[in-house]
């Protein structure tokens, strides 16, 4: 009879002689903490860390203000491997009791991200390579000497987005995690390949309780929209899986970013998040005893027999607490909606004024900043200047051809949108099927396509000087 073998994983614990301590601006506040959180995790993590001081005798009255660094360490030795390190943000004077005391919350050094605007264009770049340019200009005293290469290119641009946005971008489009280390130095590693064999969630040694780790469907997405905006008109892309739709039906997600401006970008950004989102992740949270050896993104074991678990999870989150000297782990993304996050969820919001009444799924869009969406040689008498697309002076009319587009759905229907001046005597023709004659479409309306196909082409024939076309995009399902 055949034998199955499994590999095992034999954790040993360590000796847990724990040796921690707490200063803030270098001032030793270890024997007087009444509680403290001090966290790490991945960038899209939420990472305050909050302390209750007992200040019955005043002694850090008036001591502390904005910026001054706080500083954690805590191992197995002698007590200076550092686990947290950050800035005051707050500081509250309470009694409760009968008793001073000051609450005190600080944050990571990766919440600087979300202070610095980033607005640039990278045209078939490495991803490591975006990365360490956008370090290098927007936070210039950060480093990324733990930047792992990751040589995928990919042509992305930024209008005015948080850095800290555009770093989790690259972590979709690369499919890599990443994070700032206390030294203010980024990492960043493929997801899912970072094996932590020093440290183990076990039971009957680190673990306290288990909170419900396990896989759950509620926040898969398989249909994803992606709005955007070019020269006043809406950008749309639509990423569908359709083996994830059978299996736990159709689930929509939105996403609205003015800040994505032509197709190319927004079917990037709607794959990525499809294939981020279209299968349940392992998630859940443990209580433990203190792990020093742990990094955010890692892999570790948790092993409990009980519930028959013996496998790796990736961390995102870990939280060390005192003075009892226990902490929280966090496998995966919990769906608790941070503060951190407020504003950027706002910002989204009064982003949905994008009009697309006809529900289109995807878009073909023309800025005529430049000319690399015309086919030239089937136009005549046409320029573009300063954005717009113009007639020739001294002819009866001309003729813009676009270049074809290889549509990732069969087109069926199309709504066209066109913003300028002097259109009144513009005709618009479409066509979806290369072997089709051009069909002539209004603006501003659904048209159903005679000849559906996936080679989406626009014609636009100007009759006057005066007519300037300043952008067009061409929405389809």
């Amino acid at each position: 009879m055949p034998r199955r073998t499994r590999q095992q994983f034999v954790f040993i614990p360590p000796n847990r002689t724990t040796k921690w301590s707490c200063t803030i601006k270098d001032i030793d506040i270890t024997n007087f903490i009444l509680s403290g959180r001090f966290p790490h995790g991945l960038i899209s993590e939420e990472l305050i860390c909050e302390i209750e001081l007992d200040n019955s005798g005043e002694d850090f009255t008036d001591k502390f203000a904005a910026r001054d660094i706080i500083l954690f360490k805590m191992d197995f030795s002698d007590g200076s491997t550092v686990q947290f390190k950050g800035e005051v943000e707050e500081i509250k004077s309470r009694i409760t009791g009968g008793f001073f005391k000051l609450g005190i919350k600080g944050g990571h050094f990766n919440a600087q991200a979300l202070d610095v605007m980033v607005t640039k264009d990278y045209v078939i770049a490495q991803i490591s390579d975006i990365r360490k340019d956008l370090i290098a200009n927007v936070l210039p005293d950060f480093t990324t000497n733990n930047v792992e290469d990751n040589i995928t290119p990919i042509s992305i641009k930024f209008v005015k987005k948080p850095l800290f946005d555009c770093l989790l971008e690259l972590d979709i489009q690369g499919d890599e995690d990443s994070y700032f280390d206390f030294d203010k130095d980024l990492h960043s590693f493929k997801r899912n390949q970072k094996n932590n064999d020093n440290e183990a969630v076990g039971w009957d040694d680190s673990l306290i309780n288990l909170r419900g780790l396990g896989t759950d469907s509620a926040e898969v997405r398989n249909k994803i929209t992606v709005y955007g905006e070019a020269g006043g008109l809406p950008v749309i892309s639509t990423s569908n899986d359709s083996a994830s739709q059978s299996t736990f039906r159709t689930k929509e997600k939105i996403i609205t970013d003015n800040t994505i401006v032509d197709e190319a970008l927004a079917e990037e950004v709607s794959a990525a998040e499809s294939a981020q989102l279209k299968d349940p992740v392992n998630q859940g949270s443990a209580d433990t005893f203190f792990m020093p050896k742990l990094n955010p993104g890692d892999m570790i074991y948790v092993i409990s027999p009980p519930h028959n678990l013996h496998d790796r999870f990736r961390l995102v989150k870990f939280v060390f607490k005192v003075p009892n000297e226990t902490m929280e782990v966090f496998f995966n993304k919990e769906r608790s909606v941070p503060k951190l996050f407020k504003d950027r969820i706002r910002k989204d919001i009064s982003q949905e004024t994008i009009v697309n009444p006809f529900n289109m799924t995807n878009s073909f869009n023309f800025t005529f900043d430049n000319e690399n969406k015309i086919d030239s040689a089937s136009s005549s008498n046409i320029g573009v200047t300063e954005g717009n697309l113009l007639m020739d002076s001294g002819v009866e009319s001309g003729i813009m051809v676009s270049i074809t587009k290889d549509t990732p759905i069969t087109a069926t229907k199309i709504h066209l949108l066109v913003t300028g001046e002097s259109l009144s005597g513009t005709t618009y023709f479409v066509r979806a099927d290369a072997q089709a004659e051009f069909q002539e479409v209004n603006i501003n309306e659904e048209t159903e396509l005679d000849n559906p196909g996936t080679k989406l082409q626009l014609e636009i024939i100007l009759t006057s000087t005066t007519t300037r076309v300043d952008s067009a995009a061409l929405l389809y399902k």
